[in-house]
């Protein structure tokens, strides 16, 4: 009989058959999956920025400032444009006069290294917007030690920065930074992580949510909400926000401290704020400093019963309108107030007092011990008088 399968019995020739198809099919499976898999990971072209024809005029859209080329108007939809140590311009336009359109859009944008960048708008009295689709999850990026990546308009131009997905935008190193200070947009908020600072210096059109999960969110519009109308702002342990100027956050925008920070002005006046309702997670700190917060009722809010609320920075009418907090008549229930602990005072607990709700530390039991022992040596003091006036009165 010869070897092989040509003589095996056909029942086993069929198994055998489906077997391998069965086999077959699993590999076919597997290899569309890891394509697919893969063609996902790489899709996104990355461009790097060489300065070819350096910073100025129409920079952003010359093909030969970017490696590989990436065609006549610069990165474009899908793309990745990344800085890094190549080309010495620190100021990159956008000329939106150029007939190429209005609009640039791109994936993210990177500054992996290097010295600081700027991206602006280079035509003068105009308008454009640079849109950044974060389809990978990530909007913008700063990996650089100390440099900053900065977004601004022009000399009576405008570029607006409209995100147009949700998505991260990380700043690794504490002595680095993104500032956008022109008008960003976007509905669906953003993510920010990483050690360093991210600066909102305009009024924006934002919504959704903002979480910062490491670093400093500084709010620093010189006039209106650099928060816009987001939902809510989320301060994770670590965390911070810093209010730089007065209405950086918006009426109804609740906060929500998750072991972070809200920081108050350091301005020589004082900065008014106004937020929604304030949720404690976990034990976190506002440090008022000069500004003056008014929080909406909050007293439906739940919080975590072991958090605690630490107030730095607070200040008494006495003092001048810096340094206060407001919640409202009732805008705190009783074990709300249990769990705020005035740190510069020492002082565990507070009360809502006046028609505004204004924070206040309550009175130590200290303070009530020597206030009845004053009382006593007083009265023990004046006993004479005292009597006298009661005989008197008979």
């Amino acid at each position: 009989m010869e070897a092989g399968l040509s003589h095996a019995h056909p029942c086993a020739a069929r198994r055998h058959a489906r077997h391998c198809v069965g086999a077959a099919s699993v590999a076919c499976a597997f290899a569309l999956i890891l394509f697919f898999v893969t063609a996902t990971a790489f899709s996104q072209a990355i461009y790097t920025w060489s300065g070819g024809s350096g910073g100025s005029g129409d920079a952003w859209r010359q093909a030969n400032n970017w490696r590989p080329s990436p065609g006549q108007g610069g990165p474009g939809p899908g793309g990745i444009a990344l800085f890094a140590a190549a080309g010495s311009a620190p100021a990159i336009g956008i000329n939106f006069n150029d007939g190429l359109g209005l609009l640039t859009q791109v994936d993210s944008i990177v500054l992996g290294s290097g010295p600081g960048r700027g991206i602006y708008n280079s035509a003068p009295n105009s308008s454009g917007t640079l849109r950044i689709d974060g389809g990978n999850g990530l909007l913008l990026a700063n990996d650089a030690s100390s440099s900053w990546l900065s977004f601004s308009n022009g000399a009576g131009s405008v570029m607006k920065v409209l995100l147009s997905s949700g998505g991260e935008i990380r700043v690794g190193s504490v002595s680095a930074g993104i500032s956008l200070g022109s008008e960003v947009a976007g509905s669906q908020g953003f993510a920010k992580t990483g050690a360093g600072v991210l600066r909102l210096g305009h009024s924006n059109s934002l919504g959704g949510g903002v979480v910062v999960s490491a670093g400093t969110l500084e709010l620093a519009s010189a006039a209106g909400s650099s928060l816009g109308s987001v939902s809510s702002l989320r301060l994770e342990a670590g965390a911070a926000a810093l209010l730089a100027n007065a209405h950086q956050i918006g009426d109804a925008t609740s906060l929500v401290l998750a072991g972070g920070t809200l920081r108050g002005a350091s301005s020589a006046t004082v900065a008014d704020e106004t937020i929604g309702q304030l949720t404690l997670s976990a034990s976190s700190t506002i440090d008022l400093a000069a500004s003056s917060i008014r929080f909406a009722d909050s007293s439906s809010i739940v919080w975590v019963p072991t958090a605690t609320l630490t107030v730095t920075n607070w200040r008494s009418l006495a003092d001048g309108n810096a340094g206060r907090l407001f919640f409202g008549a009732g805008g705190l229930s009783s074990t709300q107030l249990a769990q705020i602990y005035f740190a510069d005072l020492g002082v565990q607990g507070a009360q809502l007092v006046g028609p505004q709700g204004e924070l206040v530390p309550i009175p130590e039991a200290p303070v009530f011990a020597a206030t009845a022992v004053l009382v006593l040596f007083v009265l023990w003091r004046e006993r004479g008088r005292i009597a006298g006036l009661l005989t008197r009165k008979r």
